[in-house]
């Protein structure tokens, strides 16, 4: 049905327009989010986009790069879930609301909130390191994706060895500049300021091994590293006080996993399916335990599935 169907959908709003629906077509490696374009695709003359609906872009199979204008000021979290190629949202340096690259959102031009950590945003910093410039407008981000097409194939036998056994030896035909770029991007820092890990922010992301989150974070989204299945280290700061639903579930490579005394509340299947852990350490006492949900711990895979068992009163450097 969708071969029926407009690429764009847009409602009138508030300062300009909503971007209700796009349906990407297989050319759609770029997908501009400011103008609004008309059915044949070209953009109408003094008609901006200013926000973008839930789910607007969700599923998206075919795009590589987002570029958001400087006139949006609204941007959900489950925006552009599961867009399975999507390697960057870049966006416009006069936004006062958004930073690219991995989407955050500002408040007074810090970052707070991590929104959005592409699929396969570490090719893209891998290219940004090996000296690519960032492309600024559609002409640029079309041949930046040919060129990190070209870098993807080069790394196909590299990655898979990484996915196996991480970290693996070998050079695979790259240079030890390359490989030292692609190795670097299989981590990622997250801005220092951040306060709040949005829902869905990394889910299903395959090339995210390692992840650290600053102090300072209070809460992580429910489904925010949702079956990352290479993820094997992570981070919760001290300052963490919310740990949502599903946040962590079916991280399966995840060898340790401390919850700081802060941790207030913990939602349903946190944890579930992270099988390489034997148990779940808590900074706190069993008497000031949080709040928990359903099915929240990871689980012994035998025959009788139960629960990993719960340590109390630990330290962050004893697993």
């Amino acid at each position: 049905s969708s071969l029926t169907k407009s690429r764009f959908y847009y409602e009138e709003t508030d300062g300009g327009y909503l971007l209700t629906e796009f349906n990407a077509r297989k050319n759609d490696v770029v997908l501009e989010v400011g103008p609004v374009f008309d059915e044949e695709g070209n953009p109408e003359a003094d008609k901006a986009v200013v926000a973008v609906n839930k789910f607007a872009v969700c599923c998206n199979e075919y795009t590589d790069v987002i570029l958001i204008g400087k006139d949006v000021r609204e941007i959900p979290n489950t925006a552009f879930y599961s867009c399975s190629s999507l390697r960057a949202v870049i966006v416009d340096p006069e936004n006062p609301c958004y930073r690219s690259g991995v989407l955050y959102r500002l408040e007074n031009g810090v970052e707070k909130e991590l929104i959005l950590y592409p699929a396969h945003n570490d090719l893209y910093r891998a290219m940004l390191a090996l000296g690519e410039p960032e492309p600024q407008n559609a002409d640029a981000a079309l041949i930046f994706m040919q060129k990190a097409d070209r870098l993807e194939k080069a790394r196909e036998s590299w990655l898979k060895a990484q996915k196996d056994k991480y970290p693996a030896e070998g050079d695979y035909d790259l240079s030890a500049e390359e490989i030292e770029a692609y190795r670097a991007a299989l981590r990622y820092e997250i801005l220092p300021d951040v306060t709040k890990i949005g829902e869905l922010a990394a889910a299903e992301c395959e090339t995210l091994f390692e992840v650290m989150l600053p102090d300072g974070v209070t809460e992580v989204g429910s489904m925010a590293f949702f079956k990352c299945v290479n993820l094997r280290r992570f981070n919760i700061p001290d300052t963490t006080e919310t740990i949502g639903s599903d946040a962590f579930s079916y991280c399966g490579k995840v060898g340790d996993i401390f919850v700081p005394a802060a941790v207030t509340e913990i939602g349903h299947h946190a944890f579930f399916g992270c099988d390489g852990i034997d148990e779940m350490r808590m900074g706190c006492s069993e008497d000031s335990a949080p709040q928990t949900g359903e099915s929240w711990l990871p689980r012994h895979r035998n025959v009788f599935l139960r629960d990993v068992p719960v340590v109390y009163n630990c330290e962050r450097g004893d697993g």
